[in-house]
């Protein structure tokens, strides 16, 4: 088998013992483990990406998400009037 660019193979008996080390270089480094049990791949390894690393927090204080005016309903009454009658079930349900 070989190995993608920037990943190495750890057989599952050692990936036991070096876990906890494991991780953190990991996500340093940006490479994979790959652990093996008798040669065959189990499972990756791999670092959480970039993009999924802020926080709703971050995201509301960027602006990139928001509640314009939390004291206030988000749709006018028109809105919310359309919304409910295109989701009304049939039957009456």
């Amino acid at each position: 088998m070989e190995l993608p660019p920037n990943a190495r193979s750890i057989a599952i008996s050692e990936f036991r013992q070096k876990c906890l080390s494991l991780l953190p270089e990991v996500a340093e480094t940006g490479g994979e483990v790959i652990v093996t049990r008798r040669g065959r791949s189990l499972a990756v390894v791999s670092p959480v990406p970039a993009e999924n690393s802020e926080s709703i927090y971050e995201l509301c204080s960027e602006g990139a998400i928001g509640y314009p005016d939390p004291t206030k309903p988000y749709f006018s009454d028109e809105q919310w009037d359309e919304f409910v009658g295109a989701t009304e079930a049939p039957f009456g349900c």
